[in-house]
């Protein structure tokens, strides 16, 4: 799978930030919506332009650096391991779900 190509004119423009309310903060890039910082609790969450969470900040310039695009290895890599924790979790409880069944169905005639 090949990574999403940016128009040039997109790629280089650059990122215009815009605080619309207490502890949130707005990103354009090129005129067009780019993504978003929220203020919460101990930190800054980053959000693409879908509104997806790129990740949790310490800092607020850390929180807008990380918008660069949802392409950036280090997102990727987060995405990634996300997504991994996701799939192996939904595996353990599908096992365990499989589990409980195959001894409900071997105890049945026990009752």
């Amino acid at each position: 799978m090949s990574a999403p190509t940016v128009a040039p004119a997109l790629a280089h423009a650059r990122v215009m930030w815009a605080k619309v309310d207490s502890g949130f903060w707005v990103a354009h890039r090129g005129g067009e919506y780019f993504g978003c910082v929220d203020r919460v609790a101990g930190g800054f969450v980053a959000r693409d332009a879908h509104g997806v969470p790129i990740g949790r900040y310490d800092e607020l310039e850390t929180a807008k650096s990380s918008l660069r695009s949802t392409t950036d290895p280090v997102n990727t890599a987060q995405r990634r391991r996300t997504e991994r924790a996701v799939v192996i979790l939904a595996t353990a409880a599908g096992s365990a779900a499989m589990a409980f069944a195959l001894t409900a169905g071997a105890l049945a005639p026990f009752l």
